[in-house]
């Protein structure tokens, strides 16, 4: 499920997202520049290589390199919600990776919406498990919400009277905001949670008197679109570069900084499991990231008796272990002088 949205003030922008999925886990990883990449994807699909330019923070639940979101260093942020209608482009003999690590690829390699839109275009995304449309932002202030439908790349480009995603396509969920329309007795419940929760952010924007510049009113409007499997909420502020976040666990806010992290290559990434926190102030224990980490990630995950009774999927030991090692197979790359 899941909600995502801009908000735009004066003084700054603001990307908003809560996480509604039946698991609980979350981690954070720091994500390092001047790393040469080679996607994820099996043969006989070519898969997309890339340098990282920038680095980035991002929120996963899947392992690192798999982010469900996330910021880079130039500001740039993406998030991404379901859509069952998503029909990502056919084999055009484009450079292929996963519909997660699109997000890493364009944070990676990316400083703002535009640039993101045309690296969009250079690759294609295939070998997916789920259907995702995605919502970018940048510090100048540009947006854009980028759909996969009938197998071609769409996208809503600024100004938009409402910059949200829930799990609808952009353009049905507009006309419907238009309309007028608060029941739709058609709809299944899953259709219906979609547009209740499109619509409940969409009030706010017509709200003039609404002080939607500071992080509680933000989480404050974020916790009347939560979900019971609301897992996590954030609050990217793109002027100061933080972000804030609460968790099922942790109903408390808690900040993380840009600028407390070291993206050079030469440092350690870093990695947190952001429902579990320490000590009376409840602070967040970032430790140097490891395969053995990654792996009891991707194993919580693809092991979690729920989500594979749903899924119905049968992951063997052997690829759960490739996917937690795949991060160890980039290189290293010198620029200015950086290893």
């Amino acid at each position: 499920m899941s909600t995502a949205f801009v908000v735009k003030s004066q003084e700054n922008i603001w990307v908003c997202k809560n996480q509604d999925v039946i698991y609980d886990e979350v981690y954070l990883f720091t994500n390092q520049r001047n790393l040469h990449k080679t996607a994820l994807i099996m043969p006989p699909s070519i898969p997309a290589s890339w340098t990282s330019k920038y680095g980035s923070l991002t929120v996963s639940q899947v392992g690192k390199e798999n982010p469900n979101g996330g910021i880079n260093e130039a500001g740039l942020v993406i998030e991404q919600t379901t859509l069952w209608a998503t029909q990502y482009p056919a084999d055009n003999g484009l450079p292929v990776l996963s519909e997660l690590q699109w997000i890493q690829y364009l944070l990676d390699t990316c400083s703002t919406v535009g640039e993101a839109l045309e690296a969009a275009r250079k690759i294609r995304i295939d070998q997916s498990t789920s259907q995702l449309h995605y919502l970018l932002a940048d510090r100048t202030g540009n947006y854009a919400i980028v759909e996969f439908l009938h197998g071609q790349m769409c996208v809503h480009a600024m100004p938009l009277e409402v910059p949200v995603i829930t799990n609808s396509a952009y353009s049905d969920a507009i006309r419907e905001f238009k309309s007028g329309k608060r029941s739709w007795s058609h709809w299944d419940e899953y259709e219906k949670n979609s547009m209740d929760r499109f619509l409940c952010i969409a009030g706010a924007y017509a709200q003039s008197d609404m002080y939607l510049d500071h992080p509680g009113a933000l989480f404050k409007l974020l916790v009347s679109a939560k979900r019971k499997d609301t897992v996590f909420s954030l609050v990217y502020d793109l002027q100061q570069m933080e972000l804030h976040v609460t968790t099922s666990k942790h109903k408390e806010g808690v900040l993380i900084r840009m600028t407390d992290f070291d993206f050079s290559n030469a440092s350690h990434a870093q990695v947190t499991n952001l429902q579990c926190r320490l000590g009376e102030q409840e602070e967040l224990l970032f430790e140097d990231y490891s395969a053995d980490i990654n792996k009891e990630v991707v194993r919580s995950f693809f092991r979690d008796p729920l989500l594979t009774s749903v899924f119905q999927w049968e992951i063997p030991d052997e690829l759960i272990h490739y996917i937690a090692h795949y991060p160890d197979s980039y290189t290293t790359c010198t620029v200015n002088g950086e290893q």
